[in-house]
């Protein structure tokens, strides 16, 4: 019993920690096309493989507790919502690598005034994967409600941001190359938020039991 739930713990702690992983790089990703760092970026990239294994492993261990164990009741949950947690957190640190990489392609073309859109939003779905990963961590669903109007916020803002873009590049020809990959990154954070919101639901049904919407 004490190894089972050994296993069970480690096993919470690792996707505690992939969950972290994909917030930093989907941070740090933000912050690199806003600034323009490659370096940064090239964390970012460095990043994936990381949550790539922590992808892998995870997903190993949970089917061997299933199958060596087979937990009942809120362990069951558990497992589950791991298995499913660890498929949003590698998307999420894939958007990030996908970003970083429109950095790098963008480091010897010019920054344009649409640029500045992407930091606000981006700090919202950076705000929305540590806010779920931390109610997994605590198995507690008290702030949850709080990734719906977040989510809220993101789709509003991307309708509102793909038309401030979409005219500036009808004033500005030059920036069209540019631009697009702008209304990429905010597309990609536009998906770490529904990513963050899929995750929150297995989070309410590890804890309570219960499904629920969240979007």
């Amino acid at each position: 019993m004490q190894r089972f739930l050994d296993d069970i713990e480690a096993l919470v702690n690792e996707t505690v920690d992939m969950g972290n992983l994909a917030s930093e790089m989907i941070e740090k990703s933000v912050q690199a096309i806003v600034d323009g760092n490659i370096e940064l970026a090239d964390e970012v990239i460095d990043d994936f493989a990381r949550i790539d294994r922590y992808d892998n492993e995870i997903e190993e261990a949970a089917i061997r507790i299933l199958t060596i164990y087979q937990p009942t009741a809120v362990d069951t949950r558990t497992v589950a919502t791991i298995l499913k947690s660890i498929t949003y957190l590698e998307r999420i640190g894939k958007y990030s690598y996908n970003i970083a990489t429109a950095t790098k392609y963008l480091s010897e073309k010019p920054m344009f005034e649409p640029v500045h859109l992407i930091q606000p939003f981006g700090e919202v779905a950076v705000r929305m994967v540590k806010l779920v990963t931390k109610a997994f961590e605590e198995k507690s669903v008290d702030d949850l409600d709080k990734i719906s109007e977040m989510d809220d916020y993101l789709d509003k803002t991307m309708r509102e941001d793909l038309i401030k873009i979409i005219d500036f590049i009808n004033e500005n020809e030059q920036s069209a190359d540019v631009c697009t990959y702008y209304i990429s990154v905010i597309k990609y954070l536009e998906r770490v938020g529904d990513h963050a919101c899929k995750m929150a639901e297995k989070v309410n049904f590890m804890v309570t039991g219960m499904r629920a919407r969240i979007e």
